[in-house]
């Protein structure tokens, strides 16, 4: 794949900028990081989609149906993802509104980023002593002792694996689209609009952890 033959997003077309368009580098090192690292993403959910059970927290363990097929779901969307991913650096996106790839990509890139800043955050309130930070729920048949140092080791397994995965991969989204939007004005908006739905998604959560309800994303 090379840069020369690729067809960069030209963000501003139907904006009315006429600024002076960003020189863009002769690779796209971030679209090929973004696709490589979803991929190796996906290899997880797959692992859990296909029976696998290194990772899940208790109550999955005991759904594994439910779990499969959720993860069977994830994986489709992101090979999806991968592919929206790739297709920024290929002559289709000079060919469709540029929102088409970019709406998707952003909408990947805040849930993921805020996803790992809000599970950091809930993940290790738990384990400093709050544990109404994160609703893990009760598990028929399992005792309490047993649960709890189940749940810890999930906590701990978040904050070390899972969450820095979500950040890696919603920065990766987020700059793979950056580097083909062409002016500053463009890249700014893009930058600011993520920021504002990060912040929008994780004060909403925490404001509910605090009212004493539970957010999804956790």
């Amino acid at each position: 794949m090379t840069f020369e033959k690729s067809m960069p997003i030209d963000e501003s077309a139907n904006s009315g900028d006429r600024e002076q368009e960003i020189t863009l580098p002769p690779q796209p090192v971030w679209v090929q990081l973004a696709f490589a690292f979803t991929l190796l993403f996906m290899a997880l959910h797959l692992y859990w989609a296909v029976g696998g059970t290194w990772g899940l927290p208790l109550l999955a363990l005991q759904e594994k149906a439910a779990v499969q097929a959720v993860n069977w779901v994830v994986s489709a969307i992101m090979v999806i993802g991968a592919f929206f991913v790739l297709a920024l650096n290929h002559p289709i996106a000079r060919r469709v509104p540029s929102w088409t790839l970019l709406v998707p990509i952003g909408t990947g890139a805040v849930v993921c980023v805020s996803h790992a800043i809000y599970g950091l955050i809930t993940k290790t309130l738990y384990l400093s002593g709050w544990e109404g930070a994160v609703n893990f729920p009760v598990v028929s048949g399992v005792s309490p002792a047993t649960a709890a140092a189940e749940n810890r080791q999930s906590a701990i397994l978040d904050i070390v694996v899972f969450e820095p995965c979500f950040l890696i991969q919603g920065l990766l989204l987020a700059l793979a689209a950056w580097q083909f939007i062409r002016t500053p004005a463009g890249r700014r908006r893009w930058r600011l609009s993520l920021i504002a739905g990060i912040a929008v998604i994780d004060v909403f959560g925490l404001l509910l952890d605090l009212a004493g309800m539970q957010f999804a994303i956790s």
